[in-house]
């Protein structure tokens, strides 16, 4: 059965955000150290919510205490996925509702990593760029819909079709090629250009006007 659509209604998990904010180092930290912190994230927030099967539901995100997700048949700009700004205590998620159940839950999973790091954005050793800030926001979100311990337990037990995977974990089938490619479980996987999953732009009058009108 399809996961609900996220929405504004529903109990909140306290002081989660700040939590997951902490994780990340105030010191420079290499790509693959920035990875094992979002893997980290993930885990938290699969703890706290209490999460044992697949798929993980789009209420891990609107049930965090701070965080309000606005879904839009009308995007503010035209190609426009999602945009995020954070706050202090969160943020807010514009997402465009009409897009495809695999992508939505991808693209939301991005953002909140958009959202998590806006308090504490980590810095690499290397320069950084918005290609490699996107990609890490991607893994994030791949971290949490697809937690590593499922999927080797899934992989062990026989469940290795890619297609069944993808439609077992509600992802986007290329994701779950990569996902397996990133855990050593699918060999020679060739990795393609990804494809970005948000702008990030705070369309904070957007937000006003959404909030006004509840």
């Amino acid at each position: 059965m399809p996961a609900a659509m996220v929405g504004m209604i529903g109990s909140k998990t306290p002081r989660l955000v700040p939590r997951l904010r902490a994780l990340t180092p105030a010191w420079s930290v290499s790509r693959s150290e920035a990875r094992w912190v979002a893997e980290q994230q993930a885990i938290l927030l699969i703890t706290e919510a209490g999460i044992t099967t697949p798929p993980v539901p789009e209420r891990i995100v609107s049930e965090l205490d701070g965080v309000n997700v606005y879904p839009l048949a009308h995007m503010p700009v035209k190609g426009l996925l999602s945009a995020s700004k954070p706050t202090s205590r969160g943020g807010d998620i514009l997402i465009d509702s009409t897009l495809p159940l695999t992508e939505r839950r991808l693209t939301l999973l991005h953002e909140l990593k958009h959202i998590i790091d806006g308090g504490h954005t980590p810095r690499h050793h290397q320069a950084g760029s918005r290609s490699s800030s996107e990609g890490l926001c991607t893994d994030f979100a791949l971290s949490l819909l697809i937690p590593a311990p499922w999927l080797r337990a899934d992989w062990q037990a026989g469940r290795r079709n890619l297609n069944d995977l993808a439609e077992r974990y509600q992802v986007p089938t290329e994701e779950m090629r990569h996902r397996l490619h990133m855990l050593g479980l699918l060999k020679g996987a060739p990795l393609r250009c990804r494809r970005p999953y948000c702008q990030w732009q705070p369309y904070t009058k957007i937000i006003k006007e959404r909030r006004s009108s509840q």
